[in-house]
């Protein structure tokens, strides 16, 4: 059970380096939401990317050895001892992995909404007229609407206005880029929980072992009591019984010693 202790402590560590790099992901988009030339902003997208891809790396690693695992559990009957610790071990291990992608998911989605709201905000200082749908076609077009492009140019302002386009296009990329994690994230949700779906049976096995063993146990510490109980009071019967005999002893040798005694006084003195 050493090797397997080991990788439980070895996946709790992989997972809590996931919690940090979705700490730091957080951080890095905060930083290129409030990023004030278009510099800065590719170099924190650069960035997201790459941790990105790391702790996308992280994650199906730990996805693999958790399935690994769940494999070699299953030479270990769930009526045995170490059977019951290993699927309550993974068990653990597979949700506490769960909450941390649920915790990623919702992040990015999040943010992948907060680029959405200044993008809009950035169109509208430079278009106020424009309508939600031709936002939304600058902001999810891979391809940017050109009418509207060239309706953005010709309102005044161009130095600004091209600031605007390339801000778009720059948070559009981010956003493909926040929702090419989502999909993933949420693939990666699913196989996991398909993996909680598979050992349902075989948890529910344990539990229902842990009880007939809990259920076991309490009968017969019941049966021992009782057998304690029926000891005591046999003994108690013995000991009445053999003071009863000695009783009745004594009585017997008092009445033959009397009788006897008696006998013998009466013929000597007739």
């Amino acid at each position: 059970m050493s090797a397997f202790f080991e990788e439980i402590d070895y996946l709790k560590a992989d997972i809590a380096t996931v919690g940090n790099n979705i700490q730091e992901i957080q951080s890095l988009h905060e930083s290129a939401l409030t990023a004030t030339n278009g510099s800065q902003s590719r170099n924190y997208a650069s960035q997201l990317t790459t941790l990105k891809e790391e702790t996308q790396k992280r994650n199906d690693d730990i996805k693999n050895r958790i399935k690994a695992m769940e494999g070699v559990n299953g030479n270990f009957p769930s009526t045995t001892s170490d059977g019951q610790i290993r699927h309550t071990q993974t068990n653990a291990l597979r949700k506490r992995f769960l909450s941390t992608i649920q915790e990623y998911q919702d992040m990015e989605r999040m943010y992948d909404q907060r680029y959405r709201q200044r993008m809009e905000r950035q169109i509208r200082i430079v278009k106020p007229e424009a309508t939600p749908k031709q936002i939304e076609e600058m902001i999810d077009s891979d391809q940017s609407s050109q009418v509207f492009t060239q309706s953005l140019m010709q309102a005044g302002r161009t130095g600004q206005a091209k600031a605007v386009l390339n801000e778009v296009q720059d948070r559009h990329q981010d956003i493909k880029r926040i929702e090419k994690t989502i999909l993933e994230l949420h693939q990666l949700f699913m196989d996991m929980s398909m993996l909680v779906e598979q050992q349902g049976q075989t948890l529910n096995q344990v539990e229902h072992h842990a009880e007939d063993t809990a259920g076991n146990m309490e009968q017969g510490n019941q049966f021992i009591s009782r057998a304690i109980k029926s000891a005591r009071a046999t003994r108690r019967k013995k000991w009445w019984c053999l003071c009863i005999c000695i009783i009745l002893c004594v009585v017997i040798a008092i009445l033959v010693w009397w009788f006897g005694f008696n006998h013998v006084v009466s013929q000597e003195n007739p």
